[in-house]
């Protein structure tokens, strides 16, 4: 419902959408990452994750990432929003900006199409080696869990040198 004192869409009224439940959602094509982002995609830069929140509101947090050739993969802690938000709500955006090229960057727009309990930690510890050469160390008794993320739409700028 919109809202006439804000000109906005009032995110806690029940009877707006939300696309987790349409099926339509599991039929839209998978995107082709735009040429030129390799180098991006394989840094350590961090990407900026966006989910949503329950009252509609963004939630946007820098993670580490691991791209596998097809997918973003993200390693989110049990009980932390970002996980709760995907649960109920599988889109995202990851954003990752080259920091010394700030017009050099690539948005992914899409949804989560795998989320698992991750007990061996073994998406984390990719995660970790990428980042620092190194196993990361988990605090005992964290429950991770490994998502995957399917792209259905990109921007970018390539920038400039």
């Amino acid at each position: 419902m919109l809202d006439p004192t804000t000109d906005s869409l009032d995110a806690r009224d029940p009877a707006m959408p939300v696309l987790s439940t349409r099926t339509d959602l599991q039929q839209e094509a998978r995107v082709e990452i735009p040429g030129g982002f390799e180098e991006l995609l394989s840094s350590t830069t961090v990407a900026f994750v966006g989910t949503i929140g329950k009252r509609g509101e963004p939630q946007v947090t820098p993670l580490w990432f691991l791209w596998d050739g097809e997918r973003v993969r993200i390693s989110l802690v049990e009980g932390r929003q970002k996980l709760r938000n995907l649960q109920r709500d599988p889109r995202i955006s990851v954003v990752i900006v080259d920091p010394a090229r700030p017009t050099y960057y690539l948005e992914l727009r899409g949804r989560i199409d795998e989320l698992r309990p991750d007990p061996e930690l073994a998406l984390e510890q990719a995660i970790a080696r990428k980042y620092t050469g190194d196993w990361a160390d988990v605090e005992p008794g964290t429950t991770r869990y490994a998502a995957g993320v399917i792209v259905e739409r990109t921007t970018s700028q390539l920038g400039s040198p």
